[in-house]
């Protein structure tokens, strides 16, 4: 289980020649008339652009990363200069008028010049190559033999797909200005994407070491595969690319828990679940139709992870390094519910149809907006939530009811990819609104991937749904689990064995959490046993403050939580000091709710309950 290709025996023998390709085997493939009824957004936001200028790309800010951990201004930059030149090159294909062609041209002339296409967080393109991240590219250097293009990262794989397209598309366009713009570009796409991934195999993501693999994997997969299909002309080496491709691509399948579950979360999920969706529609395309691994059950189960962890309209369960509002891709998800055979899946993407006259730019997934460009919007269907969801491998539980209740719990282990200590975790909605809450990631930084992760407030067990047990919190690494003791189908209730998410020093012989949403009551039940006398401290975020009166917690929501009279209850503030967070759950402070046991305790139960009030 889990691997797509080899176990089929599929080869990479019916890719067809680059002169025979067709963009989603679209013999009529006519990107003017694709974009005909788009034009109007496309040329009114070319038109607001046209005497901005491309930000400047310069060294002082790439090597901020490094001097201080800021990593966002250069990408703001970055990011910004790849929007604007998709957004010309989309408004005159479309208007056909010659007005944006010089504006196309300085913006592929400004890319082809950047040293590097890896962002600074990335760049480990250092020489000697040692792995660890430089202040500053080392490309070009005459002062030692050998490739200055050994590695790829994600945005220089986006980047190539991005460019691979406008290569593609604009052939009439720009050769007539001068044909030297496309065939540098050609040059530097074989420089930059091609070479290093047909030449070196040391990129983590590649997985040749036998590594875990994360998003990175097929996002990175479908943008080179993007770079193949439409540029490489070579048909041997287009056929030992795909066959790398799909090596790779399994190699990331055997990393997928059977369960289809997504322990990135679901704001990773576009990345990973919707990227290798999109490397399988270009493979599938890219072959006639010939690779063909959509009936496959993994990918089916993948692919409808995220109909399964939707909370309410744009809020998703947010576990993970994931944001607690999200927009995915409804295009995308239809074609997903098409060709895997999901009308469940086809049904929760036309619920969730938004803006649909309205097609935003996708440089980082550049067949997926091509492709979406190509489709109509999906008509709509009726979409009714499953009341119990679990993902056995994930060891996550959902619960949704017909008055709007959502509650998830979670075990999982404190090595998952953009992980937070956070086993035994739940959170709980009313119709969107959120009662207890996850936090989520603030604005990444240098630290946010470092040795110095888990000194961030919201990486930390003591900020999630899950207790301090003998004053110790939940520490990272793959040893610190939780264990599915029971899962009832019926009733949706998930108990957890949690004793060993907790480092030894905590002195547990056994912690049990279970989780239970009926009929509009959620019902919170610890069950613990102290090898020594001692005490817990169960915390509790939520997003406004509430009163504690009594053994009762009030929310300004209108919610109420009941507690054991045995506990004291208490409630700090936590100052988002207008970052990332703060914007996502518009607020400048979170509450954290704490009831703390009595000392030393060594064998009791607590239950806390959640009703409307």
């Amino acid at each position: 289980m889990g691997i797509l290709f080899a176990k089929r025996g599929i080869t990479a023998k019916s890719v067809v020649s680059q002169s025979a390709f067709h963009p989603f085997l679209r013999t009529d493939f006519d990107i003017h008339k694709i974009l005909l009824p788009y034009q109007n957004q496309f040329v009114s936001q070319a038109e607001a652009l046209f005497e901005t200028p491309y930000p400047q790309l310069n060294a002082s800010v790439y090597m901020q990363f490094v001097r201080n951990g800021n990593r966002s201004n250069y990408e703001g930059l970055y990011f910004k200069r790849r929007s604007m030149l998709t957004t010309f090159a989309m408004a005159e294909l479309a208007e056909e008028k010659g007005r944006f062609t010089d504006r196309i041209i300085d913006g592929l002339w400004h890319i082809m010049e950047e040293s590097t296409w890896i962002l600074p967080a990335h760049n480990w393109s250092g020489k000697p190559v040692t792995g660890s991240v430089v202040s500053l590219p080392d490309t070009f250097s005459t002062e030692e033999p050998g490739d200055d293009m050994k590695h790829i990262d994600l945005f220089s794989a986006s980047t190539g797909g991005q460019l691979a397209w406008l290569w593609y598309l604009t052939g009439d366009l720009l050769d007539k200005e001068n044909p030297v713009i496309r065939r540098r570009l050609l040059t530097q796409l074989k420089q930059r994407i091609l070479h290093p991934f047909y030449t070196y195999d040391h990129d983590w993501w590649m997985g040749t070491r036998g590594n875990v693999l994360n998003n990175w994997t097929p996002w990175i997969i479908s943008n080179v595969l993007t770079v193949i299909a439409l540029c490489e002309e070579d048909d041997e080496k287009r056929r030992f690319g795909v066959e790398r491709c799909m090596t790779i691509l399994d190699r990331y399948a055997v990393c997928l828990p059977d369960d289809g579950g997504c322990d990135e979360g679901p704001g990773y999920w576009d990345a990973a679940g919707g990227a290798l969706f999109d490397c399988l529609e270009i493979l599938y395309d890219i072959s006639g139709g010939t690779i063909n691994v959509f009936d496959d059950t993994l990918v089916r189960r993948f692919c409808e992870y995220i109909m399964h962890v939707s909370i309410k309209k744009d809020q998703y369960i947010n576990f993970a390094d994931a944001s607690s509002k999200l927009h995915p891709d409804f295009r995308m998800i239809a074609r997903m519910g098409q060709k895997v055979h999901s009308p469940r899946l086809s049904a929760f993407a036309s619920h969730i149809v938004r803006n649909p006259e309205q097609c935003p730019i996708s440089d980082t997934h550049s067949y997926r907006f091509y492709a979406n460009l190509s489709d109509p919007i999906p008509e709509k269907q009726t979409f009714i939530p499953a009341p119990y969801t679990f993902f056995p491998d994930l060891q996550v539980a959902i619960t949704q009811e017909e008055n709007g209740m959502f509650l998830a719990l979670k075990g999982g282990h404190n090595s998952e990819s953009h992980n937070h200590n956070d086993v035994g975790q739940f959170i709980l909605f009313d119709n969107g609104t959120p009662i207890i809450m996850d936090a989520g990631v603030e604005q990444y930084c240098k630290d946010t991937f470092s040795e110095k992760r888990y000194t961030l407030w919201a990486m930390r067990g003591r900020y999630h749904n899950i207790p301090e047990i003998n004053g110790i919190e939940q520490q990272p690494g793959g040893q610190y689990h939780a264990q599915t003791l029971s899962y009832d189908e019926n009733t949706g209730v998930l108990v957890l064995e949690l004793k060993d998410a907790y480092p030894k020093e905590a002195n547990i012989c056994s912690y049990r959490r279970s989780a239970q949403l009926l009929d509009g009551i959620a019902t919170i039940t610890d069950m613990l046993k102290l090898n020594t006398p001692s005490s817990a401290a169960f915390h509790y975020l939520t997003v406004d403050e509430p009163v504690i009166d009594g053994n009762t917690i009030r929310f300004p929501s209108g919610h109420k939580a009941e507690f054991d009279p045995a506990l004291h209850a208490s409630v700090e503030p936590i100052d988002l000091k207008g970052g990332k967070i703060a914007r996502e759950w518009q607020r400048e402070t979170l509450y954290r709710i704490t009831l703390k046991t009595p000392d030393n305790i060594t064998d009791a139960a607590y239950k806390l309950t959640f009703s409307r009030a």
